[in-house]
């Protein structure tokens, strides 16, 4: 796999202001359709633009165009979305980290279905999504989580696509032990971190790790 991480831009908002400071700055950047504003305000010149061209303004395919970058234009009646577009091309380039950046916007469908669709590409891909305030990781069975937490910080544990069974936590307030978390439930919303440390494991199915991140813009 690639060494070198990927970093995709999707359109809709522009991404919190604070997130930028935590990306990748060595990566391969992509930019999905309109995301090429926000790669090229947050600092980024992408590697590669994607996506059926609807949304990015003329002036700024122009800019794409004058600077050589690989553009690879999709037809508007296609059955994916421009950001799963990016996360395939991803995928395909055999990156081992992908990053995604969005702002969140008032498409929940867009995102409802972003999230869905990330968990196609989450198998032997640290993948992580950061949308509006919040950073989401997506496990699968075989690929669990370790990091560094804060005490007090909330994490939500969300079943993608059916139940998420023998779901196993440490560090947090209320620690799971092969448990079942069923989707139309609740169950997994607002857990606690408690130790510096937390770590995440499923046996089967998916798991969306949503954690709103302390920015200062957001106090």
């Amino acid at each position: 796999m690639a060494e070198t991480p990927a970093l995709i831009f999707i359109g809709g908002d522009a991404p919190h202001p604070h997130i930028i400071d935590v990306l990748p700055r060595d990566a391969f950047v992509i930019a999905a359709d309109s995301g090429w504003e926000h790669a090229v305000n947050a600092g980024f010149t992408p590697h590669v633009l994607i996506g059926d061209m609807d949304s990015i303004s003329a002036e700024h395919l122009q800019q794409a165009r004058s600077m050589n970058v690989n553009i690879i234009e999709h037809h508007a009646d296609k059955d994916f979305t421009d950001a799963e577009l990016a996360v395939a091309l991803a995928s395909d380039h055999h990156h081992h980290t992908i990053h995604l950046v969005s702002g969140g916007g008032n498409r929940f469908d867009h995102l409802l279905a972003l999230i869905h669709s990330l968990a196609a590409y989450a198998g032997d891909t640290s993948l992580t999504a950061y949308i509006g305030a919040s950073r989401i990781h997506i496990i699968q069975p075989g690929h669990g989580m370790h990091f560094g937490a804060t005490p007090g910080q909330t994490i939500s544990l969300i079943p993608l696509g059916g139940p998420a069974r023998g779901v196993t936590t440490t560090g947090l307030k209320w620690n799971l032990t092969k448990d079942t978390l069923k989707p139309f439930a609740s169950r997994g919303v607002s857990n606690l971190v408690r130790d510096s440390h937390v770590s995440i494991a499923v046996r089967k199915g998916h798991l969306a790790v949503i954690i709103p991140l302390h920015l200062e813009s957001s106090q």
